[in-house]
């Protein structure tokens, strides 16, 4: 009797199982982003360096990017957009700029939807790190 009692319950247990695994959570809507975003890219350069920020524009439109603060006045950096490479860790640039702080666009592009990175780098004229913002404004 023990064995039978053993067989029926090892026989059962999948279908008690999978009674319970029915799904009545309410599904959730995706999360929509609205186009055009504004970012604000904020890290510290240092001599001779680069900092890189990834961006996805989800759909074509204009790219822009405004060297909006430094904390050395004056000094001029490159400011970039690429295209990110295969496995996202690389910038692979394809349009440059030399510029100071400012409050217009200093690097403007035409995206389609896509992966594309945005790099900041030393020119040769900073003689030390240099806290900077950059507002970036893709679709």
């Amino acid at each position: 009797m023990t064995a039978r009692l053993l067989l029926l319950l090892t026989c059962l247990m999948p279908a008690l199982s999978a009674a319970g695994c029915g799904d009545d959570a309410t599904p959730t809507a995706p999360t929509t982003r609205s186009s055009p975003v504004t970012e604000t890219f904020s890290s510290n350069l240092t001599v001779q360096g680069s900092a890189v920020r990834m961006i996805t524009a989800i759909q074509s439109g204009t790219f822009t990017a405004t060297l909006t603060a430094a904390d050395q006045p004056g000094v001029l950096v490159g400011l970039a957009i690429g295209l990110r490479n295969g496995n996202g860790t690389q910038c692979l640039v394809t349009r440059e700029i030399v510029a100071a702080a400012g409050s217009s666009p200093q690097l403007t592009a035409q995206v389609d939807a896509g992966d594309y990175c945005v790099r900041l780098f030393d020119v040769g004229q900073l003689q030390s790190s240099m806290n900077f913002a950059v507002s970036l404004n893709f679709p």
